[in-house]
């Protein structure tokens, strides 16, 4: 529907992005960055008062990620991006699953399920991203750790929440994208 209203307005039958359709797929993109945004926020709040991230808000956030990211991508004429935001999705995954099998409960499986819209957001903004959002997470989140353990004098037993420093890497590496310090491979395919 939207591609037929864009479409008619449109001059020309070119395969080129128009305005319109430039437009509708920065709205789209835009969609996508305010929803992890505000499902971000939540979860991030939710982890570090209960330690635990609700499957229900993961699944809107990367179903969220899906559709709005696809979208954009169909809009935009930018099928490499989806492509490489849904491999993101896989790697984060398995990189965050094999990390939690390898360090047996010092990552939850909440935190695994989380690596799949992360992956997909990061991946969305290009591979570059996808590792420093993913390196991002763990420096921070391993330095916050360290500084609690010392303040707490102990580290067996400790739980810190992880999710929060997951989504903080991408917010980071996005900031880090826009400002021009890391290069999106968005618009180079």
């Amino acid at each position: 529907m939207i591609l037929a209203l864009l479409n008619s307005v449109s001059p020309g039958n070119s395969t080129a992005p128009t305005l319109a359709t430039t437009a509708a797929g920065t709205l789209l993109e835009v969609l996508a960055w305010l929803s992890f945004l505000g499902l971000g926020i939540a979860l991030s709040v939710i982890d570090a008062r209960t330690r635990r991230l609700p499957n229900r808000l993961v699944a809107l956030l990367t179903a969220g990620g899906l559709i709005f990211l696809t979208s954009a991508a169909l809009v935009e004429q930018n099928l490499p991006a989806l492509w490489r935001a849904l491999a993101g999705l896989g790697i984060s995954f398995a990189i965050y699953l094999v990390i939690s099998l390898a360090a047996r409960g010092g990552l939850g499986a909440g935190d695994v399920k989380l690596a799949a819209p992360v992956g997909l957001y990061l991946g969305w903004l290009g591979w570059e991203a996808l590792v420093w959002g993913i390196v991002l997470a763990f420096v921070v989140g391993g330095i916050a750790g360290l500084a609690l353990a010392a303040r707490k004098r102990r580290i067996r037993g400790l739980t810190v929440p992880f999710g929060p420093f997951m989504l903080a890497g991408v917010v980071v590496t996005a900031g880090l994208v826009a400002s021009g310090a890391l290069i999106s491979t968005s618009s180079i395919g």
